[in-house]
């Protein structure tokens, strides 16, 4: 199986103390919210978030199950988030998110995101096709989530 990857990286100047915004990054009903296409997000451990996401790929509308797993966990500052999408004959992608938030002055932080989609199988030979596509997703999402942060 032939992998392909992309890499998306940014950081965001919130205008929030950190520990409300970890405490909003943790929250499944914010990033329900947040998430395009997100029907749900349930928590099921405190590293543990499953998420089911309806996606389209062209003329292929799906309901995806994804597992989202917390690793390195230091709150409120870090956190490692894992996740494997499998998609049956598509392919299967994997995830991962390095997330950093540090204190940026009285009622402001800033958070620097760091992520690797790496997919095989259909959906790996159609990442490249649609970098523009997650990063706009990603963009979308803090879009979102900083309209919830005065929540």
């Amino acid at each position: 199986m032939t992998n392909t990857s992309i890499r998306i990286e940014y950081r965001y100047t919130l205008h929030y103390s950190r520990d409300h915004v970890w405490e909003k990054l943790n929250d499944p009903k914010i990033l329900t919210a947040c998430i395009k296409g997100c029907e749900s997000v349930t928590r099921e451990s405190s590293t543990k978030f499953r998420a089911v996401i309806r996606a389209h790929l062209g003329e292929i509308k799906k309901d995806f199950s994804v597992d989202l797993d917390v690793d390195d966990k230091h709150a409120p500052s870090e956190y490692t988030l894992g996740s494997v999408v499998s998609a049956g004959l598509l392919g299967k992608v994997k995830g991962l998110a390095e997330v950093d938030l540090k204190e940026a002055g009285e009622n402001q932080s800033l958070l620097h995101y760091v992520a690797t989609i790496e997919g095989g199988g259909f959906l790996g030979k159609a990442l490249p096709l649609i970098e523009g596509a997650a990063i706009r997703r990603v963009h979308d999402f803090f879009d979102k989530f900083v309209d919830h942060l005065a929540g």
